[in-house]
């Protein structure tokens, strides 16, 4: 895939609302509010938390940063014209160009949003995750689900004075998703075209996509969403029932397809929001249910 970020109608919602709960409140006592921050995330997969199809040929990689199947010494990232030969890989890296394998934190500042529009400067990239779709044979084992772990740090720095402060760590995220390598024939799951996109399912939003957090006595909302290569939403959507069926989940299931002979990167992506007063956090989950979640995004 290639990834892990414009925003997920859910987390642009969620943004969008940040700004509504800053425009309800009444002007309050701001003391210093930081208004640039210097980050460090990271993701991984837990070890054993990967799940594989039996085969009866080739080999399985679970690690931190690489989930790989296919032929024994195969190379996800130079595929052959032959199955036999070939592996197929989830990976993550540190940006959607040359780092997209190895894993390790992605650091870089991020301005603070105070009026509910995110600009470029306000959107912190984080971690990639990559999607190495090849044709591989049927006889291998195949990925079927997995967890992707992702952390937040977070430490301001301007202005200065009074900052820099402390770090910050943010509770992390747990993503859950199903996998299916979809075989290439013209039955392909839901009746999409030949070659069928494999695809993934997401087991339920996070809960903690956007939270809440305390620093130097001033009070902020930090969100976490999914940016694909070109800083756009990433297109989870509806998957069709048969899609879903195939997944193993129930109709109506959100998910994405990968092309087949594609490397897919998608990117993780933050922003962070100052709250005037405690009593904002109330009227962030009043604009939350108005809103109904709907979008409200531009990037200038």
């Amino acid at each position: 895939m290639k990834i892990l970020t414009n925003l997920t109608k859910k987390s642009a919602a969620l943004a969008a609302c940040a700004g509504v709960a800053l425009a309800l409140t009444s002007s309050g006592a701001w003391a210093t509010l930081v208004t640039t921050w210097s980050y460090s995330t990271d993701a991984s997969f837990p070890t054993g938390a990967a799940t594989f199809s039996p085969g009866s040929a080739g080999t399985t990689t679970d690690s931190a940063y690489e989930l790989s199947w296919g032929a024994a010494g195969g190379n996800f990232q130079a595929p052959t014209s032959d199955p036999l030969a070939n592996r197929s890989a989830l990976t993550i890296g540190t940006d959607a160009g040359a780092n997209r394998t190895g894993g390790g934190p992605a650091t870089g500042s991020v301005n603070t949003n105070f009026d509910g529009t995110l600009s470029l400067s306000e959107i912190g990239l984080g971690t990639t995750f990559t999607h190495w779709n090849n044709p591989i044979s049927t006889t291998f084992p195949m990925l079927t689900g997995g967890i992707v772990h992702d952390t937040l740090t977070l430490t301001g720095q301007l202005p200065n004075p009074p900052f820099p402060g402390a770090a910050e760590t943010l509770p992390a995220i747990d993503f859950s998703f199903e996998f299916r390598e979809t075989n290439n024939d013209a039955a392909c799951a839901g009746g999409t075209a030949n070659p069928c996109p494999d695809l993934f399912g997401i087991l339920g939003a996070p809960s903690n996509l956007t939270q809440a957090f305390s620093y130097a006595s001033e009070n902020y909302l930090a969100t976490i969403f999914v940016l694909d290569p070109l800083g756009g939403p990433l297109p989870f959507g509806t998957l069709l029932p048969g899609e879903c069926a195939a997944l193993g989940l129930a109709a109506g299931c959100q998910g994405f397809r990968t092309a087949e002979n594609a490397d897919t990167t998608v990117q993780f992506g933050f922003s962070v929001s100052a709250v005037p007063e405690p009593g904002s956090l109330a009227l962030f989950g009043i604009a939350l249910v108005g809103l109904g979640f709907s979008i409200r995004r531009k990037l200038s």
